[in-house]
C-alpha cells in the first residue's frame, strides 16, 4: 500500500496543529506524526485529493503562516513502525488498551488487546480517550450498540466487555474493517457484527447506544440517520471535532429531539453525550 506524505510547517504549531488534523481527517488522511515546527500527515495515495488538501491548507494559512511539501512514501513495514512506537494506554485506572506484544495488566478489570496496524483507534488519540471514558458512565448491560467509523474496533470491543448484548460496527475503510475483526478475535469477542460499509449498511436494528467518533462533516451529514436508529430512550456519544464545531452539532441534534447530557474535552478535542429528550 503506497502512501503520500504532507510535511506541513506551521508558524503556531500548538494553536493550529489539531485544526489541521481535524480538517485532513475529513478527506481520508489517516495518520500523523509530530515534528519540530509542524506535523507530517499521511494518506493512501489512491485516496489522495490533492486539490482538497491544498484548499484546506490555504484556508488555514489565513490564520497562521503555513508551508508544506508533498512526498511519496517508500514502501515499508508500517506494522513494525507502529509496534516500535506503540505503548499501552491506561484509562480510568480500570481499563488498559494494549498490543499483543505488551505484558498483561492483571490488576485492571478491563483489558483490550489490539494489533495497532494503521487503523484509527489505538487509544492514544484524545477522541478515543474521551469516548472510552464516557462509556464507563453508561449502562451497557444487554444493550444494542452501533459503532460508526469503528477503526480498530476498540469501542465496540469495550462495549462488549461492558456487557452489551449485540453490536454492529461499521467502517468504510477495508483495512480498518479487517483489523477490527482480527482485534475482536484477540479479545475472544464474538457478538460484534463488523461491516465494511457506510451509513447505508446499518439495517433496521434499533439501538440503545450509538457511538460515532468520526468528524464534524460526517456527523452533520449522517446524524439524522443515527437518531432515527435510536430507541426512544437511546443515547449517543459523538467525538472527532473541535470546540468551534459544537454549536453546529448542537443546533442539528436539538432539531432532531436530542438533549445534551454532558460536554467533555481533552486538549482541543470535544465529546458530546446526548439522549432523546
Amino acid at each position: 500500500m503506497e502512501y503520500t506524505e504532507f510535511d506541513i510547517r506551521l508558524n503556531e504549531v500548538n494553536s493550529y496543529a489539531d485544526i489541521v488534523v481535524a480538517r485532513l481527517n475529513e478527506i481520508e488522511f489517516e495518520s500523523y506524526s509530530e515534528v519540530e515546527g509542524g506535523i507530517r500527515a499521511y494518506v493512501q495515495t489512491q485516496l489522495l485529493d490533492t486539490d482538497a488538501a491544498k484548499e484546506i491548507l490555504s484556508e488555514i494559512s489565513k490564520l497562521t503562516k503555513v508551508s508544506f511539501t508533498i512526498n511519496k512514501v517508500e514502501q515499508r513495514n508500517w506494522n513494525a513502525e507502529w509496534e516500535s512506537n506503540y505503548s499501552p494506554v491506561v484509562i480510568n485506572d480500570s481499563c488498559v488498551i494494549r498490543a499483543h506484544f505488551h505484558n498483561n495488566f492483571p490488576a485492571l478489570k478491563y483489558e483490550i488487546i489490539i494489533t495497532p496496524k494503521m487503523s484509527f483507534g489505538t487509544g492514544h488519540h484524545q477522541t478515543t480517550l474521551l469516548m472510552v471514558n464516557e462509556m464507563f458512565n453508561l449502562d451497557l448491560k444487554d444493550k444494542f450498540i452501533l459503532d460508526m467509523g469503528s477503526g480498530t474496533g476498540v469501542l465496540a470491543i469495550l462495549a462488549s466487555k461492558l456487557g452489551a448484548r449485540h453490536l454492529i460496527a461499521i467502517d468504510s475503510d477495508e483495512w480498518a474493517f479487517k483489523n477490527a475483526k482480527e482485534n475482536s478475535q484477540l479479545n475472544n469477542i464474538s457478538n460484534i457484527n463488523f461491516i465494511h460499509g457506510d451509513i447505508n449498511d446499518i439495517g433496521h436494528t434499533k439501538f440503545d447506544v450509538v457511538l460515532a467518533n468520526i468528524s464534524r462533516n460526517v456527523i452533520l451529514n449522517d446524524i439524522e440517520i443515527y437518531v432515527d436508529q435510536m430507541k426512544d430512550d437511546g443515547e449517543i456519544l459523538l467525538s472527532g471535532f473541535l470546540k468551534e464545531d459544537i454549536p453546529l452539532i448542537l443546533e442539528k441534534t436539538g432539531q432532531l429531539g436530542l438533549e445534551l447530557v454532558v460536554v467533555k474535552n481533552k486538549d482541543k478535542w470535544q465529546m458530546l453525550h446526548l439522549r432523546r429528550a
